[in-house]
């Protein structure tokens, strides 16, 4: 049985993605979108994620032979889903991660050998298995599985893939093959393969505070926030070992 954690606040989103958009209006408005997605995710503010999931909803209704924008409504949907759990709005939450499953799905659909919308659609499920019940965390927590295992296979050298793995095994209880070590090699390749990639420094705070390695895990976080200061979730888990270890 795999339980993703909800409070995953991170987004790897490249602006640089937009040269393969003509310079007319439609890679404007995308433009908008992106920025507004990407400042929504970090501070995990409501209007600028409700301006770019509108902004990909309208896109999406056009033309995306590639899944490109439906990729970026599925990440849109992923931050709305993220901040509503957060808030305690589970209906609104299960709302959003339920539409950016689809949109996910579309866009790996469209690339089947795309690894970041396999790495998107395993982010989603997980985060769908947090807020579910006993089957649904399980056939959820399975799919999210699937998801990054392939996402994995597809590019070898996805960091974000490999902190995906790392989280799958770190939230599968022993018995059906989770490992805390196995999770920690994965968040451990991820920082090798990008060591800017602050979420699998995060996860290895995560993951070093449950074996107790509390200074560790401090030092993994404090690593996090020298990489983003601006990154929630490594500020939110530093403030909760802060109060339980101060």
């Amino acid at each position: 049985m795999i339980e993703i954690r909800h409070a995953r606040i991170r987004m790897a989103i490249g602006l640089t993605a937009l040269m393969l958009w003509p310079a007319t209006s439609d890679a404007e408005t995308l433009e908008v979108g992106l920025k507004a997605l990407k400042t929504g995710y970090q501070a995990m503010a409501l209007p600028q994620l409700r301006e770019a999931h509108d902004i990909f909803a309208r896109q999406a209704t056009k033309s995306d032979p590639d899944g490109k924008i439906h990729h970026y409504l599925a990440q849109a949907s992923s931050g709305l889903g993220i901040y509503h759990s957060l808030a305690g709005n589970t209906e609104e939450a299960v709302r959003y991660l339920t539409e950016g499953v689809a949109a996910a799905e579309y866009a790996a659909g469209r690339d089947p050998r795309s690894s970041p919308y396999q790495t998107t659609l395993g982010d989603l499920y997980g985060e769908l298995a947090g807020q579910s019940g006993m089957i649904g965390k399980i056939r959820n927590g399975q799919r999210a599985a699937a998801a990054y295992t392939r996402a994995v296979e597809l590019d070898p050298k996805n960091p974000l893939a490999h902190v995906g793995v790392g989280i799958t095994k770190l939230e599968t209880p022993a018995m059906f093959g989770g490992s805390l070590q196995v999770a920690l090699d994965e968040f451990r390749l991820a920082q090798g393969l990008d060591p800017q990639c602050e979420e699998a420094w995060v996860w290895e705070g995560i993951t070093l505070r449950r074996t107790g390695a509390i200074a560790d895990a401090r030092r993994a976080f404090v690593h996090a926030l020298q990489v983003n200061p601006e990154n929630g979730h490594a500020r939110h888990e530093l403030a909760l070992l802060d109060e339980d270890f101060r």
